[in-house]
């Protein structure tokens, strides 16, 4: 150690382990902002991926207005707050373009847009951003929901994009779109290493979600038009125990809980022991307009404040969602 005059010479295997042992996304990004050392330990950390089973996902909060010395009110980006539930007192922020295209989905770190035959990949945090190339001339349609099949720096990663009646997938880094069913696809869904969709036929599904917890594949639904006074989550398992696989309903979801975004397509996200960080299971996690704030749903119960009200939609500006950075999604998927 005598070699090492100062906190940027510090080991790389000692950085390793004080990246092991960070309580949060917030303590992670002031890891790597440090300075180049660090952030050059922090980018080698092998195992980035499990943060994103340990920690609480990030929640995006663009209704909520942010002042920034920075912030110019005719630039192409605008400032959001971003809330760690494992850290609240940091004070996290991100930016959302601005502009003509409309939000058509997230996933995986990513905000996924639209606008007259063209999309837009942003990642939420660098801003880093992807163009695929156009759609074809005959099928510039209106977008209605967009995803990732896995993450974006996956080898075999595809964005899925929907209109109001086909649908259509682009690999990302090729040149061309390849058409798919005619049907629209309302979700895509990763269950032990595949993915699939979840489609609608016409008929509407509101505050209809799957997500996978480990080795379980639930369907989350909600009693009323919307989780509102009175109103309950309940959940439903895929049952394979036979040859006609069904979902069969659930009481409890042991120590797992599960964040719905305010979006009907962003990403819904599980999470495993959250007691770690103050969390609690058997919950689902969603925002509520009226106070600006998360708020739980323990399963099969209203909400303890009678007074929440949590809407759920679709629509073309960002709104309140639930993000895992893109950096803590395993490559592999």
């Amino acid at each position: 150690m005598s070699e090492h005059h100062g906190w940027a010479d510090l080991p790389e295997g000692l950085l390793h382990s004080v990246v092991a042992l960070s309580g949060s996304f917030s303590d992670l990004f002031a890891f790597s902002l440090t300075c180049r050392s660090w952030r050059t330990a922090f980018s080698s950390y092998p195992s980035k991926a499990t943060f994103s089973t340990l920690l609480p996902p990030l929640l995006l909060q663009p209704d909520v207005a942010v002042i920034t010395p920075c912030h110019l009110p005719f630039a192409p980006k605008r400032p959001c707050r971003v809330t760690d539930l494992a850290s609240q007192r940091s004070r996290l922020r991100c930016q959302i373009p601005l502009g003509s295209f409309c939000f058509t989905g997230a996933s995986y770190g990513q905000l996924i847009f639209s606008s007259n035959g063209s999309c837009l990949l942003v990642d939420v945090f660098t801003g880093l951003s992807v163009s695929p190339p156009q759609l074809p001339d005959n099928n510039r349609s209106k977008l209605y929901y967009g995803a990732l099949t896995a993450p974006l720096a996956s080898p075999n990663s595809h964005l899925l994009v929907s209109t109001s009646s086909r649908s259509f997938f682009w690999r990302v880094g090729s040149l061309f779109w390849r058409s798919s069913c005619n049907e629209t696809i309302k979700q895509i869904v990763t269950f032990k290493g595949f993915w699939g969709e979840s489609t609608s036929t016409g008929k509407r599904l509101v505050n209809l979600c799957l997500v996978a917890c480990g080795d379980m594949l639930i369907l989350i639904r909600s009693r009323g038009s919307f989780p509102a006074r009175g109103d309950t989550f309940e959940a439903l398992r895929l049952d394979q125990s036979t040859d006609n696989a069904k979902f069969v309903k659930v009481e409890e979801l042991g120590n797992w809980a599960i964040f719905i975004s305010t979006d009907e397509r962003s990403q819904p996200l599980s999470l495993m022991n959250p007691e770690r960080w103050g969390g609690k299971s058997n919950c689902i996690y969603c925002y509520s307009h009226d106070s600006e704030h998360w708020t739980a749903f323990e399963l099969g119960k209203p909400a303890s404040d009678p007074s929440i009200f949590v809407f759920i939609s679709s629509g073309g500006m960002v709104q309140p969602m639930w993000v895992v950075p893109s950096m803590f999604f395993s490559r592999c998927l």
